[in-house]
């Protein structure tokens, strides 16, 4: 399981690491071409895609992943049932979205969002097949198909913004890259529907995924209620530069963390029933993750404003701010990001359901009063969700595995020591430039953060580096 858990791993880190790369260079060129106002456009339109991208797939992907007994009527029912809700989905998308316009004053919107509706229809054909390829595993299917998809749409969307058409390019981009993506799945995949639906079949499927359907779209809404507030409030140009804090921190999210997304659920599913093998699995989870995230994201807060300059220009100086909350933010996000999983996996969905209304109704609370100190407002009350629903998740999961709290927190103490260590040499050399923001200072800082956080923790903490050495030596067994 463990040799299992690193190589699926790994693929679904190449498959993070292809598609954001790609996405990453575009999101750069992009933020550089298209003014504030056009990018924030497109991030509210994005979060309504978000909203029916996840009705199109009703949990069904769960379901199919956690299913131990899975039958052909079960994949042809989901697939038509996906493709059902896409076709409604996308007759809905274009009769509301001219009152959406109205409603934001915003006369684009309407066009950005009819063009959009073609998301939810080829997000529907590809639920069914893309649930299959993360049940056995193949990452490596998955890592071509998204990175191939996103480096054709990158290309579609660059090229549409150097011919000067604005918010479209990142319509462009978008459904270009799903597109893609969606005809090199069919390619590769194993399994065709038939031309059959079972009632039976369906409601043994959405029985548990209504739960995660729930779940899904509470999150969602609690999770962009913030841009769709803003958006109402002050206008799209300040959505565009609260996108782009999030969106460069979600570049460094992605690198860090979400190559183990797609393997933590089936992962967990099969050892549900042994509590003992997913306190360890909870264990070593934390123990990597610490090691990787806290000086990923602390790092990253020193540098923003170095970063934005050099990456996207002085115009977006607005997200400095916003984008270091978010930076401290994510050390706690992202070292739970798989609690929540982990209580579906251990066959909790319901209790799940309950913790995400939970955050949804605290994070909507909080932003209504931080909206009224604009972006860094929002930023704030974002930050205090992470922290708090931290402590809530591993308080639900402790009571259902049974692990020492004080020694899992403890894995983080000696990654802690050497990020702060880090930390203070990055600021001492930031002085010494005199708060110079050009590439070489930047690039010096880096690698000099980089090199102080390696030599104390090889130090502090050698035998916890030589275990994960010694694991990745083992995937060439």
């Amino acid at each position: 399981m463990k040799r299992t858990a690193l190589l699926t791993g790994l693929w679904s880190i190449g498959e993070s690491w292809g598609v954001r790369i790609v996405s990453a260079v575009v999101f750069l060129l992009l933020a550089r071409l298209i003014e504030p106002a056009a990018i924030g456009l497109a991030a509210l339109a994005q979060v309504y895609l978000v909203v029916v991208q996840t009705l199109c797939d009703q949990g069904i992907t769960t379901a199919l992943i956690q299913r131990e007994n899975l039958e052909e009527g079960h994949k042809d029912s989901a697939f038509w049932a996906n493709f059902a809700v896409g076709v409604i989905l996308m007759a809905l998308t274009i009769l509301f979205a001219g009152p959406l316009a109205d409603l934001y004053g915003e006369p684009r919107l309407a066009s950005v969002l009819r063009w959009y509706s073609l998301a939810p229809l080829l997000a529907s054909m590809s639920v069914v097949q893309a649930a299959l390829a993360r049940r056995e595993l193949r990452n490596r299917a998955l890592a071509l198909r998204q990175t191939a998809g996103s480096l054709v749409g990158g290309l579609v969307g660059v090229g549409m913004a150097f011919a000067g058409m604005g918010v479209f390019a990142l319509v462009g981009q978008g459904l270009v890259t799903q597109a893609i993506a969606v005809v090199i799945l069919w390619k590769i995949a194993d399994w065709r529907p038939r031309f059959a639906f079972s009632r039976r079949h369906f409601m043994d499927l959405f029985g548990f995924s209504f739960n995660v359907l729930a779940t899904d779209i509470i999150g969602i809404i609690g999770a962009h209620a913030d841009r769709l507030l803003l958006g109402y409030f002050f206008g799209a140009a300040d959505v565009g530069y609260y996108s782009v804090a999030q969106r460069l921190i979600s570049i460094v999210a992605d690198f860090v963390g979400n190559g183990t997304y797609g393997t933590v659920l089936p992962l967990f599913s099969r050892i549900k029933n042994d509590k003992a093998r997913v306190a360890r699995g909870l264990r070593t989870a934390q123990s990597t993750l610490t090691m990787i995230v806290i000086p990923a994201f602390v790092g990253l807060a020193v540098i923003t404003p170095s970063l934005l300059w050099v990456g996207l220009g002085e115009r977006w100086d607005p997200s400095i701010l916003p984008a270091q909350i978010f930076a401290f933010a994510s050390i706690a996000s992202w070292l739970g990001f798989y609690f929540g999983h982990v209580i579906t996996a251990l066959g909790h969905p319901v209790v799940r359901l309950g913790v995400v209304f939970a955050r949804s109704l605290t994070h909507v609370a909080l932003i209504l009063v931080g909206v009224r100190y604009g972006i860094a407002g929002l930023a704030l009350a974002d930050a205090a969700t992470q922290i708090i629903f931290y402590g809530v998740e591993l308080t639900v999961l402790r009571r259902m595995v049974q692990f020492s709290v004080p020694s899992y927190l403890g894995e983080a103490l000696k990654p802690g020591l050497a990020t702060a260590a880090m930390a203070a040499a990055v600021v001492y050399l930031e002085r010494y430039y005199g708060g110079d923001r050009s590439l070489l200072p930047l690039a010096t800082e880096v690698v000099l953060g980089m090199a102080v956080y390696g030599a104390v923790l090889l130090a502090f903490a050698r035998m916890r580096v030589r275990q994960l050495v010694d694991l990745a030596w083992q995937l060439k067994g």
